[in-house]
């Protein structure tokens, strides 16, 4: 089996993805700006050492995220898509870094909270662009299921800057259930029937 560029060995890193992003995601969840700046601050100080192994195991995750999106079969819109996720994805993990690294005030900790809320919100939307785009040329029945989670983490991501957290939970879970059954159904059947 080839490491990379046969849908098998896309399938093997989407798994391998969904694994580490499930460990990276179980270590803790970092404050969001509805929290206030003393409280963001105070976690910070409390986790720091937790948030940058979590960082760590996000960045391991994302390389895994890359060999899976460059192993399956390309199409004119998939590129794209990737390099947007990967680019959206680092801007989300930079904030917390930087709060742990600088120490700011309370004004400035929510400031940079909010920023990251803003990026996470990005993220969502690359996260919709990238499933659509990666199940081009798949069964239909995958493309209906990507469109549905596409839709769902898309008003995730519109919806959350307004305070809107009803979808905080099941778009993220919906977007890994998604790879999961891509990854198993690249790996079962890899070749694509339209």
């Amino acid at each position: 089996m080839s490491f990379f560029g046969t849908s098998r060995a896309a399938g093997g890193w989407g798994i391998v993805f969904v694994v580490l992003l499930l460990v990276s995601a179980a270590m803790v969840s970092v404050p969001t700006a509805a929290d206030t700046g003393d409280q963001i601050v105070a976690f910070y100080r409390a986790h720091g050492q937790v948030i940058v192994i979590q960082q760590v195991a996000g960045i391991l995750a994302l390389g895994a995220f890359i060999a899976f999106g460059l192993s399956l079969p390309p199409n004119r819109w998939l590129r794209p898509a990737l390099w947007t996720f990967v680019v959206t994805e680092i801007a989300t993990n930079l904030f917390p870094l930087i709060i742990i690294l600088t120490n700011p005030a309370a004004g400035t900790a929510h400031t940079l909270t909010f920023i990251e809320d803003l990026a996470d919100a990005v993220f969502f939307l690359a996260s919709a662009l990238f499933v659509s785009m990666a199940t081009l040329g798949q069964p239909v029945w995958l493309r209906i299921a990507a469109y549905a989670v596409a839709l769902l983490v898309a008003v995730r991501a519109v919806a959350s800057p307004f305070g809107v957290t009803a979808l905080d939970q099941v778009a993220p879970i919906a977007f890994v259930a998604l790879v999961l059954v891509f990854s198993i159904k690249l790996l079962v059947r890899p070749s694509s029937q339209a």
